[in-house]
């Protein structure tokens, strides 16, 4: 992590891409400060606040114009690059977090999608999604990797970007003993059908029209012996069983086959929701609906009350019982786009010229990308050495409050340790997971050996 870290390497970045051609007084690592690490919004913070910030951390004055005329194309190069070679060059081969999974499960992949509305006036390049939504949008791509904390890859691209494409994407990065866990956004049988060629497993919901069948007891044969091909299969409808289903039941369907072409021999697992289980999904689904500007078929809304999973995973590996629970574990990816939203405000835009807003957005990133791995070095050091559980979102507000301390230390100090330290002590006084009896956290589905107190009615944050 300090080879891209380093003053050197920074301006040694900056010469490459051209952001530096000769000396002056802005130096490129004050610059990545200013983008990414000194706490500012650089599209909402005035050019003078900014000016004065770089005065009062760096010593260095800079004029309010000479930090516009900075923020420019070649700007937003230098920090894709830091960006990019992050994102591709860091591991915590040294922080995963043992679980009883490990066996079976070499990497637990998450893919996920959060998106962002911003001014109008970026239309042209970010064109939003569409319906009643913004025209003006940003759609980030993210695959975490769950057991190591890391960032396997990121995509950024307009609001109206398709997830069913990303997941194609990253299909050749797939390996033997993978574990993908996906939605409904990403359900797709020809990545399900590279998955099980290259020995990996998937977990994926299933979309309410996709067609399921079982083989027919009953099958009708033609004169010459031939099985009649419409009678191999018999329709099941999911509606049907749903309704003789009781909340919070799990059934399965271990040799189903889906899709009126494809036929793809899969386990099924029916879930019925409970009754607030039931009421929450609704009013998260017509909300969204009338955002888009859409309406749910009939079939849908019938087919609401349950969810339905499909995977590889035999039986001897996942019982069926704890198919809804791992696939729980996506709530991970969904606590991280909710800590970049409300801790590092990724979201927070005004308009700008589209240079400054895209500076911005790449120094959020970079932030992001280094924060997520101090935050997962800390909670694993905290399990292997105080079998602590330590909750996301208050490891992230107390690493927030470190982020301009932690980038000095590694631009101006050989020694990062002292401040590390303290981040260290901070969320072991402070960081500790709350537990409520009826919803288990992520350790305690991973069946990760710690210590834990039940809280009572504490959420689980």
């Amino acid at each position: 992590m300090l080879k891209y870290f380093s003053k050197e390497e920074v301006e040694k970045i900056a010469r490459k891409v051209g952001f530096v051609q000769r000396e002056g007084k802005l130096k490129a690592w004050q610059f990545l400060y200013l983008c990414a690490f000194s706490q500012l919004d650089v599209s909402k913070d005035t050019l003078v606040t900014m000016s004065a910030n770089l005065s009062s951390k760096t010593k260095t004055l800079v004029s309010s114009q000479a930090i516009d005329q900075r923020l420019n194309s070649k700007a937003v190069e230098f920090l894709k690059e830091i960006f990019t070679r992050l994102l591709n060059n860091i591991t915590l081969t040294n922080s995963n977090i043992p679980t009883v999974w490990d066996s079976h499960f070499n990497r637990i992949r998450i893919v996920d999608s959060t998106a962002f509305q911003i001014p109008e006036i970026y239309k042209s390049v970010y064109p939003g999604s569409g319906g009643s939504s913004q025209p003006s949008g940003i759609k980030i791509q993210l695959e975490y990797e769950l057991k190591s904390g890391n960032f396997m890859h990121i995509d950024v691209g307009p609001g109206s970007g398709n997830d069913n494409t990303f997941g194609s994407k990253i299909k050749d990065t797939f390996k033997a003993g993978d574990l993908s866990l996906r939605d409904l956004g990403y359900f797709n049988f020809k990545d399900f059908e590279d998955m099980e060629d290259k020995k990996s497993f998937y977990l994926s919901r299933i979309k309410p029209n996709i067609a399921v069948y079982v083989r027919n007891e009953n099958i009708e044969y033609l004169k010459n012996g031939q099985p009649r091909k419409s009678s191999i299969y018999k329709r099941l409808f999911l509606k049907d069983i749903a309704n003789r289903m009781q909340e919070g039941q799990i059934k399965e369907i271990p040799d189903a086959f889906v899709g009126r072409t494809e036929k793809r021999r899969v386990r099924l697992v029916i879930y019925k929701l409970t009754q607030n289980q039931f009421k929450d999904r609704k009013e998260k689904v017509f909300k969204n609906a009338k955002k888009k500007g859409i309406k749910k078929s009939a079939n849908t809304i019938d087919l609401m009350g349950i969810t339905i999973y499909m995977t590889n995973i035999p039986n001897d590996i996942l019982f069926t019982k704890q198919i809804h629970d791992i696939y729980s574990l996506r709530w991970q990816i969904e606590l991280i786009f909710k800590i970049w939203k409300s801790v590092f405000h990724i979201s927070s835009v005004k308009p700008v010229k589209i240079e400054r807003f895209k500076c911005q957005l790449y120094g959020k990133l970079i932030l992001l990308v280094l924060s997520s791995i101090v935050m997962f070095k800390m909670r694993s050091e905290l399990l292997k050495k105080k079998k602590l559980e330590t909750s996301e979102i208050k490891t992230a507000e107390i690493v927030h409050e470190y982020v301009e301390e932690m980038y000095f230390s590694f631009m101006i100090h050989s020694n990062n340790l002292k401040v590390l330290t303290r981040i260290y002590n901070c969320i072991c006084k402070n960081g500790r997971k709350s537990h409520r009896k009826d919803k288990k956290t992520f350790f305690g589905i991973l069946g990760v050996s710690y210590n834990h107190q039940e809280k009572g009615k504490n959420s689980a944050a």
